[in-house]
């Protein structure tokens, strides 16, 4: 199969998914429905369930996934080890953490409004990504992927301790509110949370497109890298920004969503070979489908209950980073 209909395949998939998390949900909405409500033919009920609550939940959800992914790809590009993730790396605890903080210092969980969010969550994450990468760095072999992993692990568990501490000095307000955000829960979103996130996505995602054979070349080693010319320890250090850029706004928004960055693309690189001027598009589309597939398939599975997105991918993913683990041995 040629890779345009390989692309087109994504493509329905994603779209299927989309109307899939729209009738889904308290109050469903048939396609015939659907359709009336979006030539403003619905009734009041109709066209406050699909715009006021279905579409920003479902735009955010595909652009959270597609972020996540995008940030894994790039992590796994920069480390050159297939098992780096925000989530594992401990990156998504470190914007969590930051967020927590800022909470506990306005006193109030009102007081965060979402668009600062991302600026919050920035902190964080930038200081995770940059300690993680001074740790995992040798003068001799550059970045060594063992302990880029490990470190990252060790990180991100101590991170989640001290969150679990500060848990004890948040009000019942706030304390469910986080409880909720470390779930990786969109439910309560709205269109503010999608205003917070989009311009991010539209300034880096066309940055790191313009990077793609910067992206190719790190596959080769660093002597071979070095010896062609490319200054690949400037490359790393953008890139690794970009990666913060993208998860540090995803996870302000939504929460904690891990191994999206670990399975999509592995999964794109199978279906679309190694040249990153495919696989950037192909992880927006696989990372968004999958997080707005795991939001829909959460609303249904208990009948009355909401699962968050990210216990839906979590379950998918802890197997898969463990066959990984054991295959990279």
């Amino acid at each position: 199969m040629s890779y345009r209909w390989k692309f087109i395949m994504l493509l329905i998939i994603v779209i299927a998914g989309l109307l899939l998390s729209i009738a889904t949900g308290q109050s469903s909405l048939s396609l015939k429905e659907l359709w009336e409500t979006l030539l403003g033919e619905g009734t009041a009920r109709q066209q406050l369930v699909l715009f006021q609550f279905r579409m920003p939940r479902m735009l955010l959800a595909f652009l959270v996934g597609a972020a996540l992914a995008l940030a894994g790809m790039l992590l796994q590009a920069i480390s050159r080890n297939a098992l780096a993730d925000s989530g594992i790396l401990g990156i998504n605890a470190g914007s969590g953490l930051s967020m927590m903080l800022f909470l506990l210092l306005q006193h109030s969980s009102m007081s965060v409004h979402p668009l600062l969010q991302p600026l919050y969550a920035l902190i964080g994450g930038l200081i995770v990504a940059v300690s993680l990468f001074l740790l995992s760095y040798d003068r001799s072999y550059g970045i060594v992927p063992v302990r880029l992993l490990y470190t990252g692990i060790a990180i991100a568990s101590a991170i989640s301790a001290l969150m679990v501490i500060l848990t004890y000095v948040l009000d019942p307000s706030q304390y469910g509110m986080i409880k909720v955000w470390m779930a990786g829960n969109i439910g309560n979103s709205n269109w503010s949370h999608v205003l917070a996130l989009l311009p991010w996505l539209l300034v880096v995602i066309p940055f790191i497109y313009r990077c793609h054979m910067q992206l190719d070349i790190l596959q080769l080693s660093d002597a071979t890298t070095i010896a062609i010319g490319a200054p690949i320890y400037r490359i790393r250090g953008w890139l690794l920004v970009g990666s913060v850029l993208l998860v540090a706004p995803a996870v302000s928004v939504s929460g904690s969503i891990g191994f999206v960055g670990l399975i999509v693309p592995h999964a794109t690189k199978a279906l679309f070979g190694h040249a990153h001027r495919r696989l950037i598009p192909a992880n927006v589309l696989a990372g968004g489908g999958l997080v707005l597939a795991s939001d829909a398939v959460g609303k249904v599975v208990i009948p009355g209950t909401e699962i968050p997105a990210g216990i839906i991918v979590a379950l998918l993913g802890a197997p898969y980073f463990v066959w990984l683990l054991m295959k990279s041995e």
